[in-house]
């Protein structure tokens, strides 16, 4: 069973797949925060939709060229926030690769997705990845 929850992350990820910004705000709040962790020119907190949006293009663009295997471990949920821990892993050809548990932890408030947060389980090693593959990417 979809939480309704999961409805709007869903519903996000298409409206990002088709470039639709009025569909995006529909589902994400002006103002909302997103924040991934590391040094690298994709970590800090992105704050509001085209920063966020701009994120999940540098994101993109990255694990675009690295071959990603996502496996999803669990998702737990409730009224105000969900939570997916996944299991990800790449295999560039360059050899800069990725083996690292993940959360990504979701808020919602009024319908709209408010809060992002990523955490990893070696924080040193995502960061490590991510400065060498950035590379201009700055999200």
């Amino acid at each position: 069973m979809t939480s309704a929850n999961e409805e709007l992350i869903g519903k996000f990820f298409q409206a990002y797949g088709q470039r639709d910004l009025d569909a995006i705000r529909q589902v994400m709040d002006e103002k909302v925060r997103w924040t991934f962790p590391g040094t690298h020119p994709l970590g800090g907190i992105k704050s509001g939709v085209e920063e966020v949006v701009a994120f999940f293009d540098g994101m993109g663009a990255i694990m675009g060229a690295s071959k990603v295997r996502n496996e999803r471990l669990v998702v737990g949920a409730n009224e105000e926030y969900l939570i997916e821990c996944q299991h990800i892993a790449t295999d560039r050809e360059d050899g800069a690769n990725l083996d690292q548990q993940m959360c990504v932890l979701w808020r919602f408030e009024g319908g709209k997705i408010v809060e992002g947060w990523h955490f990893a389980a070696d924080g040193q090693a995502l960061d490590e990845f991510f400065l060498r593959v950035s590379k201009g990417n700055k999200g």
